[in-house]
């Protein structure tokens, strides 16, 4: 039995699709260490796609989600998701939120909070096949307070229009955040 079949039979699609993605990333980064004169063309496949129209698709997701969002419409912000879509972050209960429904319901608290979005960066993308992931930052305002995060999202291109299937944001806490990596240990 293969390690795809396992996945998807005991643990879902998120599962598959956050193993492909790591797999995606893993491959990228094997090339980088391979062969140094690769780094050049690993930093261009990890910040774009081959097809510009896809590239701008994705880019456009983030806009999208900020846009509505910001205007207080969840079902608009729900509506750039796959009906089977997973979010995960650490402001809900379980860790997980899925479907659709209730991504938008999800939204639809922050919306109601007056949270907004000051803005998102798409940091890295890489595209393969109907597949894409970006990682990126984000800056918002909560209830007065500021906040940055991080955000995976991975897209699948569904009847020729990508959209999240999964999504993790995550808040960095300075409280207990490293700070600085050493590279180049001694030992």
């Amino acid at each position: 039995m293969n390690l795809l079949y396992r996945l998807e039979t005991e643990g879902g699609k998120v599962k598959k699709i956050l193993f492909l993605s790591a797999v995606l990333v893993c491959t990228i980064s094997a090339q980088l260490q391979e062969n140094p004169a690769n780094a050049e063309v690993a930093a261009a496949a990890q910040n774009s796609c081959t097809d510009s129209s896809d590239a701008k698709a994705i880019r456009r997701i983030a806009v999208q989600w900020k846009n509505g969002y910001n205007s207080g419409d969840a079902a608009s912000v729900a509506s750039l998701y796959a009906e089977g879509a997973d979010y995960l972050t650490q402001h809900f209960i379980t860790g997980i939120i899925h479907g659709r429904a209730a991504i938008q319901a999800y939204v639809q608290r922050g919306v109601d909070a007056r949270y907004h979005i000051d803005s998102i960066q798409i940091v890295s993308m890489a595209c393969s096949g109907d597949m894409a992931y970006t990682v990126g930052r984000y800056e918002s305002s909560n209830a007065g307070q500021k906040a940055m995060g991080v955000n995976l999202v991975v897209v699948r291109k569904i009847n020729g229009r990508w959209l999240i299937v999964a999504h993790e944001a995550a808040v960095p806490d300075p409280a207990t955040a490293v700070r600085y990596l050493d590279i180049n240990p001694s030992h």
